[in-house]
């Protein structure tokens, strides 16, 4: 099964009251974890359950201030404002067993963030969203386009991946933020939990079929794909005439995507908190975002302490072609 995901290309402007009112006119069952509330509609709270704490111990290693956004109820949406009244703020996963119940949710959005009938397609489409403020992540458990349901598919790799962005962008306190890094973290934080990445942007069979030579070898094959373990084939790309740039990393758009540029967000991201330094960087890089700079290449280059690209590909190249990339 193929899963794909769309990218928020969206400036919210509505604002909810709290954590408890995101979709007030629909009946929910709850499941309370120590960060998570987990709502369900007609199913239950798998995978939600089972990996949720997991993915945020992961980001936690790298992002140790989500304990007083949490904790402390320090958490703030873009606009300034908290989550809600309560002591603790948990990020809520809502999980619904029916395109209805999934259409009830989006068009309940749709009318608080003024979406265009574009997005509201592309959503229903997909089955998963994040909430623009960073509160809470929306999936369906089943064909989204299935008004009356059906079998439930296995989302656990849609849930990590979008819980991996979720808590990166609630750091930062901004509704948008380059797709490199959104896509990137929510990659790292599958590689850490299933050592695959299976979530896509595009289709990347289809992709390969147009473009054998973008394979480790056009001949033989090595494919980026849900049954590799990125890290080795990436290791196999990271040579000269293949290898992606800074600049073409940072500067991805879906629309252009390919599967070696998919790669290398992940390995741009895993490279950025590879080690204890790095990830205290990465800290400092998170928050001067916070603090209203803009995540550009060239804050990229100042954070890190790298005179320019070629400098700064040099180590990250070298780190791809190690046994430290895995």
């Amino acid at each position: 099964m193929k899963l794909f995901l769309a990218a928020a290309t969206f400036i919210s402007f509505g604002v909810a009251d709290g954590q408890t009112t995101h979709f007030p006119d629909m009946k929910w069952r709850e499941k309370e974890l120590d960060h998570f509330m987990i709502r369900t509609s007609g199913t239950s709270s798998d995978p939600a359950r089972k990996f949720s704490e997991k993915t945020y111990e992961i980001l936690f290693e790298i992002l140790p201030g989500l304990k007083d956004d949490f904790e402390k109820n320090e958490f703030r949406i873009p606009s300034g404002q908290n989550a809600g009244k309560e002591d603790k703020f948990r990020f809520t996963t809502y999980l619904v067993d029916s395109g209805d119940a999934f259409h009830r949710c989006v068009m309940t959005d749709a009318k608080r963030y003024n979406w265009i009938a574009g997005h509201i397609q592309i959503t229903k489409k997909v089955g998963n969203y994040l909430d623009p403020n960073n509160r809470y992540l929306v999936i369906c458990k089943t064909d989204p386009m299935n008004s009356g349901g059906g079998q439930e598919q296995d989302k656990k790799e849609i849930l990590v991946h979008r819980l991996g962005t979720a808590l990166m962008k609630g750091r930062t306190r901004q509704a948008n933020l380059p797709f490199w890094m959104t896509a990137g973290m929510g990659y790292y934080a599958e590689h850490m939990v299933f050592d695959r990445c299976a979530i896509y942007y595009l289709d990347f069979e289809a992709y390969y079929r147009a473009n054998p030579d973008a394979k480790v070898d056009a001949r033989k094959g090595g494919t980026l794909g849900p049954e590799e373990s990125w890290p080795r084939i990436l290791r196999k790309l990271c040579k000269k005439e293949k290898r992606v740039s800074l600049m073409k990393t940072i500067n991805a758009q879906v629309i252009t995507l390919s599967p070696n540029e998919s790669g290398y967000m992940f390995a741009l991201t895993y490279f950025l908190v590879s080690t204890e330094e790095r990830a205290k960087t990465y800290q400092s890089f998170i928050k001067a975002i916070r603090d209203g700079q803009e995540p550009t290449q060239e804050l990229l280059l100042k954070t890190y302490g790298y005179a320019d690209d070629a400098a700064f590909e040099n180590a990250w190249y070298e780190w791809m072609m190690s046994t430290k990339f895995k």
